[in-house]
């Protein structure tokens, strides 16, 4: 590994997800803040479980309302979310969450092919999915909407996190042979288990875009992701009352 490398490492990978879970942290004790000292609705009835659970299936997970308003859109946003989750649910094996022996019971093929192409194919759904409503965004701009910076910010961090993972998957690795490969970022902590080791470059880049998406989300629309789920939850037993 050359000096320019092996500095890279030692920031990206060692220094940086402490300042990242630190900003992450106080951006997140912000949001909480903000949330709790907005005006309450004291008219909220009892919370309905079925009813929270029904609506966060409807708007979290199909986008209901989505669909019936555009239905190439909702097709965009349903590959763009169905894809990260994908994503995030296989990078979660790499930090030993879950194993590859969950899917043995399907039988080797089946399992070697969602271990192994399935995240390639995820990825490029990702990459055409968002890079679509990057292009989507831009040309409805000043007709049917009015984007903010952070808008375009939050796609392009996708993006760029997106083709760079993807280049590393694509891209020949380090070393072909199969070795318990661990990335430490905090000690006991937070360690990531490979089974190649990858080529640095794309790994490090990645590895950046990706703490740089995680120190975005609170500042940004990415904090849907917490609060995309909270709204269904408290307000779904009045969507009747609400129109909504």
């Amino acid at each position: 590994m050359n000096p320019f490398i092996s500095t890279m490492y030692a920031f990206w990978v060692e220094k940086l997800p402490y300042i990242t879970i630190a900003v992450f942290t106080l951006g997140m004790a912000l949001r909480i803040q903000r949330w709790l000292s907005a005006p309450k609705d004291h008219h909220l009835p009892k919370l309905d479980i079925v009813e929270s659970i029904k609506y966060i299936i409807l708007d979290v997970v199909l986008f209901r309302k989505t669909f019936k308003r555009d239905k190439l859109t909702w097709a965009l946003v349903f590959a763009f979310h169905g894809s990260i989750g994908g994503i995030i649910f296989g990078h979660m094996r790499g930090f030993h969450l879950w194993s590859a022996s969950i899917f043995d019971p399907l039988g080797h093929w089946w399992a070697d092919w969602m271990i192994h192409p399935l995240p390639v194919y995820m990825g490029w759904i990702l990459i055409g999915s968002t890079f679509l409503l990057l292009v989507r965004r831009i040309r409805l701009e000043d007709k049917q909407l009015h984007s903010l910076v952070n808008d375009y910010g939050a796609l392009l961090i996708v993006l760029i996190a997106a083709l760079v993972g993807q280049g590393m998957r694509i891209f020949p690795p380090e070393s072909h042979e199969v070795v318990e490969y661990s990335v430490v970022f905090i000690p006991k902590f937070i360690v990531l288990h490979l089974e190649l080791v990858p080529s640095y470059h794309w790994f490090h880049w990645h590895v950046l875009m990706t703490q740089l998406f995680v120190i975005y989300t609170p500042f940004s629309k990415f904090i849907h992701i917490i609060s995309g789920v909270i709204s269904p939850a408290l307000y779904g037993s009045r969507r009747k009352e609400l129109d909504i």
